[in-house]
């Protein structure tokens, strides 16, 4: 059953997640004259290092959704092809802006809705689990070094009461991850969620976006693609792991942060905002209709892949 059919205390997420072309862009910085191996990633539309708008949001809402009053949901996970030799450079702490964004907006949704913890987060010492630089140079190896990660992950929970969720990006081995863990414990898995990203594409595309691929299942775990984390969370809504106001939180926490970033209405990052909330709010009106108000569809994870919109 989804998690809203659940008794308290049966069930928690922990929503695990990649860095680079998944929380920030990458900015398809290349080695050797732009042909060598990327650094982190291929995603061109936003600056290397820019947060992209909603996942911070995103991620405090999956995590504390469904959970009483008393109970602290599971900190951000964070699988990352990233090595563990360059922690002196690379690694995540408190003083990290991305980890201070996650928890500021943790502190918010405790603050105005009294949903999750203030304290809610990345725990840096205990759920940010590297790679090496052997996947750096052997590019292949990045999914099972995810995927090894996640089992390492696993051994801190209650197993038989942790599921996880996934989001990842389509440009650095995830959807590997992904299909190696559904091979193994299905069960484990609530959903994936991937950013569809390109390195040149997504400006040939135009004001109609980069065509994502089509969403499916994985060992019958739903894998959702989107290119906004408005999308991202109309899909969870489908799902069953968020509601209508935690939708409509992500798509004002979204537009926001565009609009902090300065970015003008006519760019193309403002049209795949737009796009996606588009279809957020036909969904919501279709729930509407149907007498389902604000409750997400019963009986958790579709079990078709044809079961979420494009």
């Amino acid at each position: 059953t989804g998690l809203t059919m659940q008794h308290y205390g049966e069930k928690r997420i922990q929503v695990m997640t990649d860095i680079d072309d998944t929380v920030k862009s990458s900015g398809g910085v290349r080695l050797l004259w732009k042909v060598g191996p990327a650094l982190g990633g291929i995603d061109t539309q936003y600056k290397r290092g820019a947060f992209y708008p909603g996942v911070f949001q995103f991620g405090a809402e999956l995590s504390s959704y469904g959970l009483p009053p008393n109970q602290e949901p599971l900190p951000m996970a964070v699988l990352t092809a990233r090595a563990r030799e360059l922690k002196v450079f690379l690694a995540l702490k408190p003083s990290t802006k991305l980890v201070q964004e996650y928890n500021k907006a943790a502190k918010q949704l405790f603050e105005t809705c009294g949903i999750g913890s203030p304290q809610w987060g990345i725990d840096c010492e205990n759920t940010v689990l590297y790679g090496s630089v052997q996947e750096w140079i052997l590019q292949y190896l990045k999914g099972w070094r995810k995927f090894d990660n996640f089992q390492k992950l696993q051994t801190q929970n209650d197993q038989s009461r942790t599921r996880y969720v996934l989001v990842g990006d389509t440009g650095e081995y995830d959807l590997d991850c992904g299909d190696r863990i559904t091979a193994v414990t299905p069960e484990a898995m609530a959903a994936m969620f991937f950013h569809v990203i390109s390195e040149n594409t997504w400006a040939e595309a135009g004001e109609q976006g980069l065509k994502k691929p089509a969403d499916r299942l994985s060992n019958g775990v739903p894998v959702r693609f989107f290119r906004t984390y408005v999308g991202a969370a109309r899909k969870a809504y489908e799902e069953g792991l968020l509601d209508a106001e935690a939708l409509l939180r992500v798509i004002q926490a979204a537009q926001t942060a565009l609009k902090e970033q300065e970015i003008a209405e006519s760019d193309l990052r403002w049209a795949d905002v737009r796009r996606e909330t588009e279809e957020a709010i036909i969904v919501l009106g279709q729930r509407l209709e149907k007498g389902q108000g604000a409750v997400p569809k019963q009986g958790g994870p579709t079990q078709s892949a044809g079961g979420s919109q494009p």
